[in-house]
């Protein structure tokens, strides 16, 4: 009789009938731990669910906060992950507005912030990533806010008012696409940056200085190399002005702080997992040194066999394709994490899209189109492409940026000359490779 391995449990015949759900527990309400919960529920006879949700909300995307959702224009509804009438709906048990305060790992259960236990086959960790704080005089003023959630957002809006003055900390993607919808509802609006350039960690000097330009040209004032020193309040508990180092004293009704994220990696670390490059380690199949504990999503310092090291990556597409993994992996098949990284970032018309990890890269081939999008090519010392970062229209350079991952993920080793070239097709490169792999490994009828 043929045997499976159930990585969960015991040897369990092949074709036999299991008798009672598989209990998996995820704990993350966020977009990986969403993407779980949704899959898995298809399957009742097969696996009991139960999601616990940190906020009162159940699972939504988060990238229509910073745009549709300070605009008005969008709801928690058109939010929402799970579509009207998904299975999930009813088959999750949501735990809302609770927490997760400690794993029992001998006696596979957690602790809520209730003081309820769950017991679990599967225990997924998702709890994604936390705002870092802003740890200045008076920042627990009335008008200050971070945005990570729905409620953030809609605390924002509520105050997004023509002719109100915001000012907002720190020059990341959250706080580009604030002051992008700040200016297209018109409110006034500034940027205090601690560092000489935008996106100064992420994205190249040349695109991070495009980018400013175009701020600049929306009305956008750059505090470029200067920190808060401290908020002002209006004597009525509410903010009215931001101190900054240089001396300036910029006026606001409305400040957003995004100075960054960290992992919550907190409840993994008390559990004795191991957890380093920021996140919880795991292998390549997202599980971690418990077999019977995975971690995905903003929370994972994931192995990458592409780039063999262990690398944590926050993006939406990230955590998407890493919930498949999980899946793949609680169902018991195969499956490992080795997708090219992509992130994109809308501010007014363009389309700022990040390929692969540009970051490991030790020069760089900047391709300029004739109608002004720009695409850098990061390539590691052996000449090897590792990752893209592109400024334009969607349609200007999505293309070019997806042929670009497809050359990443074949390890290629371009001739910069093509890639400099706006003329050279990213195509006819793959088309070269994929004849060359052809030719390099002949074809062998099966006997």
């Amino acid at each position: 009789m043929a045997v499976t391995t159930d990585p969960f449990g015991p040897l369990m015949p092949a074709g036999s009938r299991q008798l009672t759900p598989r209990k998996v527990v995820i704990v993350g309400g966020g977009q990986a731990g969403g993407r779980v919960a949704q899959a898995l529920a298809g399957e009742p006879g097969r696996f009991a669910v139960t999601l616990v949700c940190r906020e009162p909300h159940p699972p939504y995307e988060r990238p229509p906060l910073s745009k549709g959702v300070l605009l008005g224009t969008i709801g928690l509804e058109r939010c929402l992950q799970w579509p009207g009438g998904d299975a999930a709906w009813n088959a999750v048990d949501l735990r809302l507005g609770l927490s997760a305060t400690a794993i029992d790992r001998p006696a596979k259960r957690i602790e809520l912030s209730d003081s309820s236990r769950l017991p679990y086959d599967v225990l997924v960790l998702a709890t994604g990533s936390g705002l870092r704080r802003l740890s200045v005089p008076d920042s627990d003023l009335q008008g200050i806010h971070g945005l990570r959630t729905i409620d953030d957002a809609l605390a924002i809006a509520g105050q997004f008012r023509k002719g109100c003055r915001l000012v907002v900390v720190g020059g990341g993607f959250i706080g580009l696409e604030t002051v992008a919808a700040a200016r297209s509802a018109g409110l006034e609006a500034s940027v205090v940056e601690a560092s000489d350039r935008l996106l100064a960690r992420l994205v190249p000097p040349a695109i991070g200085q495009l980018l400013a330009r175009r701020h600049r040209a929306a009305g956008v004032a750059l505090h470029m190399g200067t920190m808060v020193e401290q908020f002002v309040g209006n004597g009525r508990g509410r903010v009215k002005a931001v101190a900054l180092s240089s001396g300036e004293m910029l006026p606001c009704d409305l400040a957003v702080v995004g100075v960054g994220a960290k992992a919550e990696t907190w409840l993994a670390a008390a559990a004795g997992l191991e957890v380093d490059g920021g996140g919880v380690r795991v292998d390549a199949g997202l599980r971690t040194d418990d077999p019977a504990i995975f971690a995905c999503g903003d929370l994972a310092a994931f192995w990458h066999p592409l780039y063999e090291r262990h690398v944590r990556v926050e993006a939406w597409q990230n955590a998407e394709d890493q919930a498949r993994v999980v899946v793949a992996a609680i169902r018991g098949d195969e499956a490992r994490y080795d997708t090219v990284p992509w992130f994109w970032s809308d501010q007014y018309e363009l389309s700022l899209q990040i390929a692969g990890l540009p970051q490991l890269g030790s020069g760089a081939v900047q391709r300029r189109s004739p109608d002004g999008a720009v695409i850098q090519f990061h390539l590691d010392p052996a000449g090897r492409l590792v990752g893209a970062t592109g400024l334009g229209r969607a349609e200007a350079i999505g293309r070019d940026i997806r042929l670009a991952r497809a050359l990443i993920a074949e390890r290629a080793h371009p001739a910069p000359a093509a890639l400099r070239d706006p003329e050279s097709r990213l195509k006819e490169l793959l088309e070269v490779r994929a004849v060359s792999r052809s030719r390099r490994t002949p074809f062998r009828p099966r006997p």
